[in-house]
């Protein structure tokens, strides 16, 4: 066992996840007297979660993630699930469209959810929408414009080329809180326009009405007419993390702008 305090990030990918954690770390976490640990297990978090299914959830997530690749034993040497006090997992929505399989249950991400509902046990959920790229996917101070808000399934594979053509800024390593907080203010505005409203939440409506499990049941409204509403999971977890405070710094706007068309088209 190690001394000190330890946060997981399990991410899917190699590349870009670990830059937006290592961002994040240094924009949000910098006076941090613990160490955060990200951990690329790939499409092991699908496999992750399977593995922990199957034993009834006694197996300790951190000890599986050490069986799956010899990097992560390495990262993992000298620390138990003790040392983390917290264990955060991010996974893309397009990758439950194509990698779960025809033989699981059609409400495999929801049963994920539920899962991975608590950041001190199993681990915490967070699910991009179509993926990690949705994040460089805005423009600040504004809702969207309502042929940006969706991505038809029959193209989640060309997502991440759509969404660098028209990227704010797609180098997340030089993010900073400024641009965070824009962000953080066109989450709001997106998720409130998610939820058919054309006023933006107010913190507390937020807290008590969007969680990642409510975010999935919307996104399975809008599968129904073969497409994703476009929602990074970054910005959602940092409001998670600190709460009314982030919150009343970054979010400025009170109505979406563009909210009256967005809600014409979301259902």
């Amino acid at each position: 066992m190690a001394n000190g305090d330890y946060k997981a990030f399990i991410v899917e990918g190699e590349a870009r996840e670990p830059q937006i954690i290592d961002n994040i770390s240094k924009v949000f976490f910098s006076h941090r007297n613990y160490e955060i640990i990200t951990l690329p297990a790939g499409e092991n978090i699908y496999m992750l979660w399977k593995k922990l299914k199957e034993d009834d959830f006694d197996t300790d997530i951190i000890e599986v993630l050490r069986e799956s690749s010899e990097e992560i034993r390495k990262q993992l040497e000298m620390l138990s699930r003790e040392d983390f006090s917290e264990v955060y997992l991010f996974f893309d929505y397009d990758t439950h469209q194509t990698n779960l399989g025809k033989n699981d249950d059609e409400d495999v991400l929801a049963q994920m959810l539920e899962s991975f509902d608590n950041e001190t046990e199993n681990g915490k959920l967070y699910i991009s929408y179509p993926m990690v790229e949705a994040l460089r996917d805005f423009e600040p101070g504004v809702c969207g414009n309502p042929e940006n808000c969706f991505v038809p399934v029959e193209v989640l594979g060309e997502y991440k080329n759509i969404s660098s053509a028209r990227a704010y800024n797609p180098h997340f390593k030089e993010y900073k809180i400024d641009l965070w907080k824009e962000i953080i203010d066109v989450f709001a505005m997106r998720v409130s326009c998610l939820c058919g409203l054309s006023d933006t939440l107010d913190y507390e409506g937020y807290s008590m009405r969007i969680n990642p499990s409510e975010i999935e049941n919307l996104e399975k409204k809008e599968l129904k007419n073969k497409r994703v509403y476009i929602l990074s999971a970054f910005p959602e977890f940092l409001i998670d993390y600190f709460g009314i405070k982030l919150w009343k710094t970054c979010v400025k706007h009170r109505k979406n702008q563009l909210g009256k068309s967005c809600t014409k088209v979301v259902q």
